[in-house]
C-alpha cells in the first residue's frame, strides 16, 4: 500500500471518529499541506493535521490532544508510513491566543510560515475535520510576494544561527528557495512545479544551481531508502544570505 492510500484511511477513520467526538477545549481540527493541496509524494510527504487550542483549563487541553494524539495511532496501528516524518503524521498544535489576529500581524514572518508567508496555501488548501472553519479564527492572509522577502531575513537568521554542520539546514535552504519564488514568480507551494518555477523566474546569480541541487535533494528523497543527503550548514547558510541579498537589489 503506498502512503497516500494510507493517508487516505487514516483521514477517514480521523472524520469518523471527530464525527462523534466532544472536544470542548479544541475550536479547529483541519488537514493542510500536500494531502490537500494534490502535489503527494509517496514514501516523502507526511500527514499534516492541524490544531487550534482554545483558552481553556489545562486539563481539559491534556484530555482533548491525547484523545487525538491516541485516534491517530490506533488508526496508523502498526504500519510502516515512511516519510520526512517520523511516524508519516505531523500533528501540531496553535494556541488560539498566539495566532494572528489582523492581517498586519500574519505580515509578520513566523518560522511556522502556515499562520504567515504561507497563509494564502492553507486557506486554498485544507479540509476541515471538527469544529470552526479557518476564516472564523484567521484573518485574511497577507500577499505572500511582499512578505516573502521578510520571511527571507528570518530564514537567513535562523540558518546561521544553526552554525556549520546542523543537519536541518538543508530544510531552510529548501524552504528559502521557496520563498524566492514566491517574491519573484507564482503564488504556488506545488511541489511538483517548484523547481520549474524556481529556474524560471529566479533571477540568476552566484548560487542559483545550488538551489536547483537543494529543491531535487530534498523532493527527490524516498523514506526510509534514501533520505536527503546532508549539505552543510555554510554552504546551506551562504545560499540563504545570497537570495536575501538577492530580493533587495
Amino acid at each position: 500500500m503506498g502512503t497516500r492510500k494510507m493517508a487516505e484511511a487514516i483521514v477517514n477513520g480521523l472524520q469518523d471518529a471527530l464525527s462523534h467526538a466532544d472536544l470542548p477545549a479544541i475550536r479547529s481540527v483541519y488537514l493542510s499541506g500536500s494531502y490537500c493541496r494534490g502535489d503527494w509524494l509517496d514514501c516523502s510527504s507526511d500527514l499534516d493535521v492541524g490544531v487550534i487550542i482554545r483558552d481553556a483549563d489545562s486539563s481539559l487541553i491534556e484530555h482533548d490532544i491525547q484523545w487525538l494524539q491516541s485516534t491517530l495511532e490506533e488508526l496508523r496501528g502498526t504500519k510502516d508510513f515512511p516519510s520526512h516524518c517520523p511516524n508519516g503524521i505531523d500533528l501540531s498544535t496553535s494556541p488560539e491566543s498566539a495566532l494572528p489576529k489582523t492581517q498586519e500581524e500574519a505580515a509578520v514572518p513566523a518560522p511556522y510560515s502556515l499562520f504567515s508567508t504561507t497563509m494564502f496555501d492553507l486557506y486554498a488548501h485544507h479540509i476541515l475535520l471538527y469544529g470552526d472553519e479557518l476564516d472564523c479564527v484567521l484573518p485574511p492572509c497577507p500577499d505572500p510576494a511582499k512578505v516573502a522577502g521578510p520571511w527571507l531575513a528570518m530564514l537567513d537568521k535562523r540558518v546561521e544561527a544553526m552554525g556549520p554542520m546542523h543537519p536541518k539546514a538543508m530544510f531552510l535552504a529548501y524552504k528559502a528557495a521557496t520563498a524566492a519564488q514566491l517574491y519573484f514568480g507564482e503564488v504556488t507551494l506545488n511541489k511538483y512545479r517548484i523547481l520549474e518555477l524556481y529556474q524560471e523566474h529566479v533571477p540568476d546569480f552566484e548560487g542559483k544551481e545550488f538551489g536547483e541541487r537543494v529543491i531535487r535533494n530534498y523532493l527527490g528523497s524516498f523514506y526510509p531508502e534514501r533520505p536527503p543527503m546532508g549539505f552543510s550548514g555554510a554552504e546551506c547558510a551562504g545560499f540563504v544570505r545570497k537570495l536575501w541579498e538577492l530580493v533587495q537589489l
